[in-house]
């Protein structure tokens, strides 16, 4: 079947560009000694985990607990980290039975209270649970200082039920290094383990290496791409490897183009392209200007273009946010050359809890 064949719109996933992507971040990090533990909230799909493990990724990231569960039920389950603050019953019974089939678990904290629910938990549980530390980096959770990360290190590896394993950050570009450094000296002092040392997000991953004390890194969006990287310059057009696939319905004036995907096809993300605000790139019409959308309806400036697209026909469009524009659609469709060769499930979609 060719992709050609396929109704609008449609997810669709190159795998020469998916490959090449896994491929040679895969190596850098092997290269470095650095392990690459991927973010699944991208793809959100077992078989696009298992071929990043088949290439010597020492795990995986799953930013929420559901995430992990599908996961593991998957097979992807030798070694899952969650960097996120569990918290509740409801999710402390889950994080519990999924320490009993994942062969190991580490989870992240920012607060004592967070820190003592998880040891109550595993004690009562008699579990296996790694806890690492996060520091305050990108303006959402984490300790904001290194005394107080070292402090509530010095808490955590005081509990029963848990084990201290280290510390981590998000984003973690060079500059974060002292951060990093005043925090593992601090823990050095107190006789603190801390075994992983964890940065993490794409744009700055292939800078890894300028912070030697890493153990690891985690980075989501890197199989794929998308406009914010082909204008960043990690990807190329072809490494940007995950499109969805439109078609034009309206062409309701010259200089205006309506295609067959919305918000709900790529998500009511943004990005500053030349002063425009753009919701995704289009493939074969790049001085086109995709400025907006309703639910079912993508607007499209083509006053630009030399050659303007017609009505019914066909285009691939490179979002914003791979994240989010993935968990809108049910399958994704790897592609070769044009060719289907698998339509597989979004498997994780919609795992917000």
């Amino acid at each position: 079947m060719l992709a050609e064949d396929l109704d609008t719109p449609f997810l669709m996933l190159d795998l020469d560009g998916l490959e090449d992507n896994l491929d040679r971040y895969q190596r850098y990090f092997d290269q470095h000694g650095i392990g690459l533990r991927p973010h699944i909230k991208t793809h959100k799909c077992l078989a696009v985990a298992h071929m990043q493990m088949s290439r010597g990724a020492i795990g995986i990231t799953c930013q929420k607990l559901g995430e992990a569960e599908v996961m593991v039920a998957g097979g992807v389950d030798g070694d899952v980290l969650i960097p996120f603050n569990i918290i509740g019953k409801q999710k402390l019974d889950r994080l519990m039975s999924l320490t009993r089939i994942a062969r190991r678990v580490t989870v992240a904290v920012d607060s004592e209270y967070t820190a003592r629910g998880l040891s109550e938990a595993a004690k009562a549980a008699e579990a296996e649970l790694g806890v690492i530390i996060e520091l305050g980096m990108g303006g959402r959770c984490g300790v904001e200082t290194a005394a107080g990360a070292a402090e509530l290190a010095a808490v955590v590896d005081s509990l029963p039920g848990v084990e201290l394993r280290g510390i981590m950050a998000m984003p973690s570009p060079p500059g974060s290094r002292p951060f990093f450094q005043e925090t593992l000296a601090l823990m050095d002092k107190s006789g603190l383990p801390h075994p992983i040392v964890s940065g993490g997000s794409t744009p700055g991953a292939f800078e890894a290496h300028e912070i030697p004390e890493l153990t690891e890194y985690r980075a989501g969006e890197y199989p794929v791409g998308g406009a914010k990287h082909l204008q960043n310059g990690t990807h190329t057009l072809a490494q940007c490897a995950l499109r969805v696939v439109m078609t034009v319905v309206s062409r309701p004036t010259e200089t205006r183009a309506i295609l067959d995907g919305g918000s709900k096809s790529l998500s009511a993300c943004t990005m500053d392209a030349d002063g425009r605000s753009i919701m995704g790139h289009i493939v074969e019409y790049p001085a086109a200007n995709f400025n907006g959308a309703s639910e079912e309806h993508g607007h499209v400036d083509v006053s630009a273009c030399a050659a303007k697209p017609k009505i019914g026909g066909r285009v691939q469009v490179l979002p914003v946010h791979p994240c989010p524009t993935v968990n809108e659609h049910d399958e994704i469709v790897a592609v070769r050359q044009g060719r289907v060769e698998a339509i597989w499930p979004v498997h994780a979609r919609g795992r917000i809890r």
